[in-house]
């Protein structure tokens, strides 16, 4: 009696064609040599190799700078067209507003979402809403202006947190 075993081989998902021995560290997928990606843990599939914004570690003091200052800037710019536009459609304009600000904080991350890049983003919306409306002589406590800086902050949070 004979105790060989047949040789386990499986065609890679992504190449039906092609057999391998070869398979996701992550998920067990079977992954053909062209599909693999050589990670410090093993090889793994492409969908497991990606990282999440998440997973990069504790941010920096300078990437939270770097957020902040691109939160600022870009809170400003937005600050001052609100302020030449007006503040009619408060939702619409605080929405788009906080997409703007939270998408390019996010990108001055890097692509890295956490909860405290996102309070980082809010802090240089709100900053720079409440400095531009106040070197232009506007009120920043009027109730419109409240308002666009809720509906943006709360949306420019979900962007550079990565809930959105």
């Amino acid at each position: 009696m004979s105790t060989e075993h047949a040789p386990d081989v499986r065609t890679c998902r992504a190449h039906p064609g092609v057999e391998t021995r070869l398979s996701c560290s992550n998920c067990g997928a079977a992954i053909c040599p062209r599909c693999m990606v050589s990670t410090p843990v093993g090889q793994k599939c492409p969908e497991c190799a990606r990282q999440s914004g998440r997973a990069r570690g504790t941010p920096t003091a300078a990437l939270f700078g770097r957020v902040f200052a691109a939160s600022l800037l870009t809170g400003a710019a937005g600050a001052v067209v609100l302020a030449l536009v007006g503040f009619s459609f408060v939702y619409i304009l605080g929405a788009l507003y906080g997409y703007a600000v939270g998408t390019v904080a996010r990108r001055a991350a890097g692509g890295r979402t956490r909860r405290s890049l996102g309070l980082v983003t809010v802090t240089g919306l709100v900053s720079a809403l409440v400095v531009v409306l106040v070197v232009m002589g506007a009120n920043p406590l009027d109730a419109r202006v409240l308002i666009v800086a809720l509906v943006g902050g709360a949306i420019s949070y979900l962007r550079a947190a990565g809930i959105w």
